[in-house]
């Protein structure tokens, strides 16, 4: 008798600068089970004091998994997809530090570099690639925080291929050829175009929520904590205030990602409808509304919580946090 695989469990680690996401998750045949699931706001806490923040997430896990996924984002990160002539896999490993130079404001040699080539246009002679640099330092000082904690991770990866990868996987919306992928974190943002699954326009965007909570600390003269406290309650007799908070704050990311939509649309040729939205930015008051109308594109929420199944772990809970825990997911995902 043909002897089943054994499952493993995986976890992905999702820190932000506003809150680390932790899921613990099993693979068994064709289903994804969830085992453990958790969203802590960093709130006064520095990124020197992380290691004391994850600790709490291993050790509800029985046993220290082998695989455990690390997926970070940032200014200390760079997507892009490019364009290159084609040519064969041992000449762009050659040609792709010359190339990243013309799209990194930081030395190269402080650099990661990876890439991947994504299809090849024969009759253009080009090919897209995407191109990925990490500052080495940033990645030397997350991997050393792991080892403190004795873990070895098995991936290291950008917040916006994880993102990709669990909506590719759990995503139960109306089949489209081309969408949007915005997640809004607190400071950085990404945008990312799929054809049939594939990314062909990446980019990163240095704004996010906080520019709502920034809005609403001006408006009222309070501070900004004061203000985040405030957006996040959602009462009802300010529900105006803060939508309009929402409308000032967020109004340059959806300049930026309208200039994105148009740039695709115009040298690729292909019109889209859906932008499907994740991340705490875009939980901010009337903030689907508002990009629905700027962005000339139907905005929503996606669930991924339709796909998996619950072990100890409440599904309200991943349905009222899916915009938070949509990352952190696509990495327990991986392999």
């Amino acid at each position: 008798m043909k002897k089943s695989k054994k499952s493993f469990s995986a976890v992905g680690l999702d820190i932000g600068n506003h809150s680390v996401k932790f899921v613990e998750m099993t693979r068994r045949k064709d289903k994804f089970v969830l085992k453990q699931a958790s969203v802590v706001p960093l709130g006064e806490q520095s990124a020197d004091n992380l290691t004391s923040i994850i600790k709490p997430f291993l050790d509800v896990i029985k046993a220290t998994p082998d695989h455990v996924r690390f997926v970070f984002s940032g200014s200390s990160a760079l997507v892009r997809c490019v364009a290159m002539p084609i040519m064969s896999q041992t000449e762009l490993k050659s040609a792709i530090r010359f190339e990243a130079e013309n799209h990194i404001a930081f030395p190269i040699d402080d650099c990661i570099l990876d890439f991947q080539i994504l299809n090849q246009v024969p009759d253009k002679k080009i090919m897209n690639v995407l191109l990925v640099a990490a500052k080495r330092d940033f990645i030397q000082e997350r991997l050393k925080m792991l080892i403190d904690l004795e873990i070895q991770p098995e991936f290291i990866d950008v917040d916006t291929f994880s993102l990709i990868n669990a909506f590719d996987t759990l995503n139960t919306c109306p089949p489209e050829k081309t969408v949007g992928l915005l997640n809004l974190g607190h400071r950085v943002s990404s945008f990312a175009i799929l054809q049939e699954g594939q990314p062909l326009f990446v980019r990163e965007i240095p704004m996010g929520g906080s520019a709502v909570t920034k809005a609403i600390a001006e408006a009222r003269g309070i501070t900004e904590d004061e203000a985040e406290a405030i957006k996040v309650a959602h009462q009802a007799d300010l529900l105006a205030e803060l939508k309009e908070a929402t409308h000032h704050g967020l109004e340059p990311i959806a300049d930026e990602v309208k200039s994105s939509i148009d740039y695709y649309e115009n040298n690729i040729g292909e019109a889209f409808k859906s932008v499907w939205l994740s991340g705490g930015g875009a939980l901010a008051e009337g903030a689907v509304e508002f990009l629905t109308g700027a962005l000339g594109k139907q905005a929503a929420f996606w669930d991924p919580s339709k796909k998996l199944e619950f072990e100890g772990v409440d599904p309200k809970f991943v349905q009222d946090n899916a915009a938070l825990l949509n990352v952190a997911l696509g990495m327990g995902l991986r392999g």
